[in-house]
């Protein structure tokens, strides 16, 4: 038995199925409905998805549903079964959000149980955030939940297969990443499996495609890149563009992840004219589809925030326009004062971003993703300072492009801080950014053993476990 094991630990992937796979259904019992951030806004609309409805409704309605006509309640939503709604009110009797002295009581899930879907009997239902995504990254808690619905379960149970396959999915799209990478394969096994990570994969959250597909789409990217005498065969280019499609259509900012093309060296392809040809039209593809999709939906839009708060859409975007040096000053404003907890929140600051795990958990994970990063290498494999370059100014674009989205979204006008960037947020740039650290001019022949990196990963994942089970129950 011992050994058996030892022969699997041995295998990124497989040591990364088997934790992920325990752990995530760890996490997915413990954490109490609606306990990610915004997994109301998800279940919403991963029901409706799951119901064919792929694009959200805008309504005159009132919050039980009934039409009215002031402008004040012009909602974005969908019609959901009243039941939908009902499990997300009573799914616990107290507020769990930013009180960590409330507890989840079983007996508030026990009780839905066998509370009926009733799938006519509908009701308009608000999620203006969630209703503006693609159906794309709500896919696989669609299919858990449609699946659900087939079997005639109550909204509760259809709640927890969403979840469920929202995870085996994840699970999948890593697994393949660890096993294509052909470098840094046991540091995307620890990266996969922080905290925040694996709670994020094991909620409705849209995150969990998201960090999937970008995961695998730059293990593609280095396969093709990096492997010596790899031949570029029209599948991966066909994976490559299927990839980027899905990941535009699921967060917009993750955008630059398709200059990872720029890495690959030229006499892959063959020629220049090839070489460019396979960058525009992967490219040009995944703006096709984004337009495409912001063309349907964007009569959607509400702000998300009052005016009163001064967020005003075309404010701040005139702003950006005529003070371009003022907002990149906020940006670094924006980095230098919340640079540490974003960090923090990276590696794992759980639920409504209340529920915080130990420093020395913290500080210990960080330690060792660094440590993996300098210190593995394949002497076959060089990275040069152009392709470290082109990772660099991904990064930042990408970064750029999630915090101004924030900044439209919930910061007022002129602000010296941008409001509303989770540390979150980040996870699909990990990769990119600790392969910064790859190098082969230090020689210090440090091997950590196969069982310290599988040892540690579950050391993580049971403390996680332990904090969740005590920040919820006890």
């Amino acid at each position: 038995m011992i050994q058996n094991w030892k022969s699997i630990v041995k295998t990124p992937e497989k040591a990364f199925v088997i934790i992920s796979v325990i752990f995530g259904i760890l996490f997915l019992l413990i954490t109490p409905p609606f306990q990610a951030a915004d997994e109301y806004q998800h279940f919403y609309r991963s029901f409706q998805v799951s119901q064919g409805g792929f694009i959200s409704e805008k309504k005159i309605v009132d919050c039980h549903g009934r039409l009215v006509y002031t402008p004040a309640a012009i909602c974005v939503g969908g019609m959901l079964p009243k039941s939908v709604l009902i499990t997300a009110q009573q799914a616990s009797t107290v507020d769990l959000r930013f009180q960590p002295e409330n507890k989840q009581k079983i007996q508030d899930i026990l009780s839905l149980l066998n509370l009926p879907l009733k799938r006519q009997d509908k009701i308009f239902v608000r999620f203006p955030n969630a209703a503006l995504y693609s159906p794309v990254p709500y896919l696989p808690q669609a299919l858990g939940m449609a699946f659900g619905q087939l079997l005639g379960v109550s909204p509760i149970i259809i709640f927890y297969l969403g979840r469920a396959v929202n995870l085996l999915v994840w699970v999948g799209l890593i697994y393949l990443a660890i096993k294509v990478t052909p470098i840094y394969k046991w540091l995307v096994f620890l990266l996969a499996l922080t905290p925040m990570s694996l709670f994020q994969a094991a909620s409705l959250s849209a995150d969990a495609l998201t960090n999937g597909a970008s995961f695998l789409l730059a293990a593609i990217f280095f396969q093709i890149a990096f492997e010596p005498a790899q031949r570029i065969r029209y599948i991966k280019i066909l994976s490559i563009a299927l990839l980027s499609i899905l990941i535009g259509l699921s967060k917009t900012a993750y955008f630059p992840l398709n200059l990872l093309y720029l890495i690959i060296p030229v006499k892959k392809l063959g020629s220049l004219a090839k070489y460019f040809l396979g960058f525009a039209g992967i490219n040009l593809l995944t703006l096709i589809a984004i337009l495409a999709w912001s063309s349907l939906i964007k009569d959607l839009y509400i702000p998300l925030r009052p005016a009163t708060d001064n967020v005003v859409l075309s404010e701040q975007v005139n702003y950006i326009l005529n003070q371009p040096v003022q907002f990149i000053l906020t940006q670094t404003n924006t980095l230098s004062t919340y640079g540490l907890t974003y960090l923090e929140q990276l590696i794992g600051k759980l639920g409504w971003l209340d529920t915080s795990l130990p420093g020395f958990h913290i500080i210990s994970y960080i330690i060792l993703l660094i440590t993996v990063a300098l210190f593995s290498h394949r002497s076959d494999i060089k990275i040069s300072l152009f392709q470290k370059t082109i990772l660099l100014i991904i990064i930042l674009l990408t970064g750029l492009l999630i915090t101004t989205a924030m900044y439209l979204a919930w910061t007022p006008v002129g602000a010296n801080l941008i409001e509303g960037v989770q540390g979150r947020y980040f996870i699909p740039l990990t990769p990119l950014f600790l392969l910064l650290l790859y190098n082969q001019k230090i020689k210090i022949n440090l091997k950590i053993p196969i069982s310290t990196l599988t040892g540690y990963a579950l050391f993580s994942c049971t403390l996680t476990a332990a904090i969740l089970l005590k920040r919820y129950y006890l």
